[in-house]
């Protein structure tokens, strides 16, 4: 039998600009590229015909549907005006086997509080954004999600241990007491500022309680001055024995991806301090 070939990569320029042109969009001379972790997502600004600006992204997939295919069409429909994010506009999707899929957001006027998931040094939002950050998570976890629509298992959070042995030591009760809905990937790039939006819904869906606030903690422990400010507005959620869980599960998380990628191989070492303190803790 021959070896079937390597499925070769999309091209998602490629793919962008037809977008584009079906959905009747101008892009500039040069796009300041956004390309997503592991190369399956691209995005950059436009313009209607006109001339609102608009986000367009990208997404190549080996068929259609899933989790990660379904999520912004499903927030849109489903989360309530509450939970602040820009507006789906479009979608466009052609092909087979790649098979693309082309969303089309509005653009706002707020920028990134980080241009990367992590920090490059302390923020500064006012007490209002995490007022509104506080009611917008408030707001998102009493969402009603779609049966089977999960950030990750129970039979996941069973297997931190291998990532963070001395999970197994201290004998955590590794049972999800509370699910609800989260945005799930709540890191610095995903959130803006003047206005407050939570960006990029793809991966939404049910998750532990408290969750979303530990990720966002979790992404700013090598900040202690923006990690003590993230601990302050949730201390309720972060310091009960769910967010105690959430948070080993997202250190645990963070140690796994290391191997994958830069951002999570500096931080890896910050997690795994911080889940020892807090496994060291008396309950």
């Amino acid at each position: 039998m021959t070896p079937s070939s390597p499925s070769p990569t999309p091209d998602l320029h490629q793919a962008w600009h037809h977008a584009a042109a079906f959905l009747n969009l101008t892009a500039p001379v040069t796009v300041a590229w956004h390309h997503g972790v592991g190369g399956r997502t691209l995005s950059g600004p436009a313009a209607t015909a006109e001339g609102a600006p608009v986000w367009l992204r990208v997404m190549s997939a080996p068929q259609p549907g899933g989790k990660v295919w379904e999520g912004p069409a499903l927030a849109d429909a489903l989360l309530g005006g509450a939970v602040p994010r820009p507006r789906l506009l479009a979608e466009h999707t052609w092909g087979t086997g790649p098979v693309f899929q082309a969303l089309l957001w509005e653009r706002l006027p707020g920028t990134a509080v980080s241009q990367t998931p992590d920090l490059a040094g302390p923020v500064e939002n006012d007490t209002r954004w995490w007022h509104d950050l506080r009611r917008a998570l408030a707001a998102l976890r009493a969402t009603p999600v779609p049966e089977g629509r999960q950030v990750f298992s129970q039979a996941f959070v069973h297997r931190i241990p291998r990532y963070i042995p001395e999970i197994a030591d201290a004998e955590v009760d590794l049972n999800v007491r509370t699910w609800t809905a989260a945005h799930g990937d709540l890191h610095w790039a995903n959130l803006t500022r003047d206005p407050l939006m939570l960006l990029d819904w793809e991966g939404w869906g049910l998750a532990p309680l408290g969750y979303d606030a530990a990720v966002l903690h979790a992404y700013a422990l090598p900040e202690p001055e923006t990690a003590a400010e993230v601990r302050s507005p949730f201390a309720d959620l972060l310091e009960s024995d769910e967010g105690r869980l959430a948070h080993l599960i997202i250190c645990a998380e963070i140690v796994q991806a290391a191997e994958r990628d830069p951002l999570h191989a500096r931080l890896a070492p910050h997690a795994r301090s911080f889940a020892l303190r807090l496994l060291a803790t008396p309950r």
